[in-house]
């Protein structure tokens, strides 16, 4: 079968290539992929700028049908629509996972940079991390449950309470995705900050119903304080891991405001002002990858309509995956799928 592949160390070196199908092992299923999602972590992987074991079939957002049972499988039978947890790996016996939190197991393989993805027509994946798809969510939505299980994560930890007013830096997949996820959690306000840049970002966010904010024509938190008649917002979500917005972020909180921080840097270190977030007594919290308990609360609200995937979904075929790449790193698309058998019903596909 024909997969997108990281053949090996350095910028570049990514190609489609024929790889064996995957093999059946006990405990694990062999799924018909349906739609693969293109994450900000397989371009870095494609400029060598993340870890990843090559050679590797890259993807780890996405949704397929069970097509084979492995051994001593139970509870999940063949044509049955399912999303996985990218945890494979981990170890099961450190203080991490005794705790519950496999996500962050330094022992953790996901697929797409660990072991095999999705970016193919199969992939084989352990049993115990699979979700069942609600049958009113569609394919192009159940492949983007990763990143809204991560948007999910987030929320559980810093909470959204009714009413809050609430700032979202960065209007990317992440960023629109963590504003619907506050929104249907009971936020009264929810406010998507960018910049000129992601002009076709900020419009998707507009078609969402969300109120956005160009950073470039609005002095941030000046309108923070107005919009909450001078108190601040009640919490920041940061998706974009800009220096520049982490500061604005802390200028447009309350006191005893919350600051969760979802977006990666890319830099060693960031500049952040201290002080202020101290004077402020400001909650901060970091949150990385997704819990168990996200998954399913990520496909109810696709189920609910409280999380809309289709209008930021531009779908290619597997063949098309250099223009699909090309497409995510010139902001062309917001959300862009693989499709392996062009079957998916995505709401446009590139031809």
């Amino acid at each position: 079968m024909k997969a997108v592949v990281k053949t090996e160390r350095g910028e570049g070196h990514v190609e489609l290539r024929d790889v064996p199908t995957p093999e059946l092992r006990p405990g694990w299923v062999v799924l018909d992929v349906r739609a693969t999602g293109i994450c900000g972590t397989d371009v870095h992987i494609l400029h060598d700028e993340h870890p990843y074991w090559p050679p590797v079939v890259l993807g780890h957002e996405f949704t397929g049908r069970i097509s084979r049972l492995g051994e001593g499988v139970d509870g999940w039978e063949v044509g049955t629509r399912v999303v996985c947890e990218p945890h494979q790996g981990s170890c099961n016996v450190c203080h991490l996972c005794r705790r519950g939190l496999h996500q962050l197991c330094a022992s953790k393989r996901s697929p797409g940079w660990g072991i095999d993805g999705a970016m193919a027509p199969q992939v084989t994946m352990p049993a115990h991390l699979l979700h069942r798809v609600p049958d009113e969510v569609s394919d192009v939505a159940a492949a983007a449950c990763e990143p809204t299980a991560i948007a999910v994560s987030a929320v559980e930890r810093c909470r959204v309470e009714p009413g809050d007013t609430v700032l979202v830096f960065g209007p990317g997949p992440i960023g629109l995705l963590s504003a619907m996820v506050a929104r249907a959690c009971g936020a009264g306000e929810v406010v998507v900050v960018g910049r000129a840049s992601s002009a076709r970002r900020l419009e998707a966010a507009r078609g969402l119903g969300l109120t956005v904010w160009d950073s470039g024509d609005v002095d941030v938190p000046t309108a923070a304080k107005e919009l909450t008649r001078g108190r601040g917002v009640d919490l920041v979500l940061e998706t974009s891991g800009s220096a520049q917005a982490i500061a604005q972020a802390v200028d447009s909180l309350r006191r005893r405001g919350r600051l969760c921080a979802i977006g990666v840097s890319g830099r060693p270190t960031l500049e952040v002002p201290w002080d202020r977030a101290m004077f402020a007594a400001l909650d901060v919290s970091f949150s990385f990858s997704s819990s168990f308990t996200s998954w399913d609360a990520a496909l109810q609200l696709m189920r609910s309509g409280g999380v809309q995937i289709e209008p930021l979904v531009t779908s290619f075929p597997l063949a098309r995956w250099a223009d699909a790449f090309r497409a995510v790193e010139e902001r062309a698309v917001v959300k862009a799928l693989l499709v392996p058998d062009g079957t998916a019903d995505a709401r446009a596909v590139e031809s």
